[in-house]
């Protein structure tokens, strides 16, 4: 099982690779990326809350948990929780935040949701 910083990693970069490459452009970029990374935790939530704990963590452990940026892949990967793929994780994220930096700066081919420079 993977920590939770490796999770939110993966989820995070892949939600910037999407925004990245896409053409749209929304000043919502930031809460998407966030919420991408939160995205990738869902299966993992029964441990912080016990509310629905015994469904959710029946998800954590199914093949479905893999909708939620391959949570199920990466437990079954990193078996012993390894602080080291978190940080490969991260530092992956980082790179790609930089080429979305470079990305962006070039300007997209379409506005999406109102990002016309109000």
């Amino acid at each position: 099982m993977s920590i939770a910083l490796t999770h939110f990693a993966v989820g995070a970069t892949g939600a910037t690779l999407l925004l990245a490459y896409l053409p749209v452009q929304t000043r919502y970029d930031a809460p998407l990326i966030i919420a991408s990374g939160g995205w990738a935790l869902v299966p993992d939530v029964w441990r912080v809350l016990p509310l629905y704990r015994g469904t959710i963590r029946a998800l954590s452990n199914s093949a479905l948990s893999n909708v939620f940026w391959l949570h199920s892949v990466l437990d079954r990967a990193d078996l012993r929780d390894s602080s080291r793929l978190a940080a490969v994780a991260v530092g992956v994220y980082l790179l790609v935040a930089l080429l979305y930096a470079e990305r962006r700066r070039d300007g997209p081919v379409v506005a999406w949701m109102g990002a016309q420079g109000d």
